[in-house]
């Protein structure tokens, strides 16, 4: 089990910190996750094709949680911060590493301007590489919702860039 959790945890701390854009936050709910994946009785086994879509669907409910105390405490708004990574192979020279980093910074500030639920579809499919099956499972809502949602979000993600291009 612990191999597995190994390599799911590290896709699921990327998706806690970008839901909760803190890094102490991210690690605070990964582990709480992970020690319900050890204890929870009626959790997938860790050989199981069920269990990775399991475990986001807890990184994501505790994320939520976090979300919410956070919100009773504070009343400073969320930063949604996505963690995207250039590829270390490619090697770009400086004006193409600066329109790239323009590029994310744009993708993340729209990102954070969608709904929730739309976010989530586009980290989960895009950034995740998670199945429309899975997807469902994690957010618990069906495949077609999954799909229709996931268009309406880029959709909406296209328009938000678009707007921006010239900015």
């Amino acid at each position: 089990m612990q191999d597995t959790l190994a390599k799911v945890t590290q896709g699921a701390f990327k998706l806690a910190l970008q839901i909760l854009g803190q890094t102490a936050d991210a690690q605070d709910v990964l582990q709480d996750s992970v020690s319900i994946a050890i204890v929870h009785k009626s959790a997938p086994k860790s050989s199981s094709v069920d269990f990775k879509p399991w475990f986001y669907r807890v990184v994501r409910n505790k994320s939520i949680d976090k979300l919410r105390e956070q919100k009773r405490h504070q009343s400073d708004e969320f930063d949604d911060h996505v963690d995207h990574e250039l590829d270390s192979k490619l090697a770009l020279d400086p004006e193409q590493a600066a329109e790239t980093t323009q590029l994310n910074l744009k993708i993340k500030a729209a990102l954070a301007v969608l709904p929730q639920q739309q976010r989530e579809l586009v980290l989960l499919k895009d950034y995740h590489q998670m199945s429309y099956l899975e997807i469902a499972e994690v957010l618990d809502i069906p495949k077609g919702t999954v799909m229709s949602g996931l268009h309406r979000a880029r959709l909406a993600l296209k328009t938000l860039l678009t707007e921006t291009v010239g900015d």
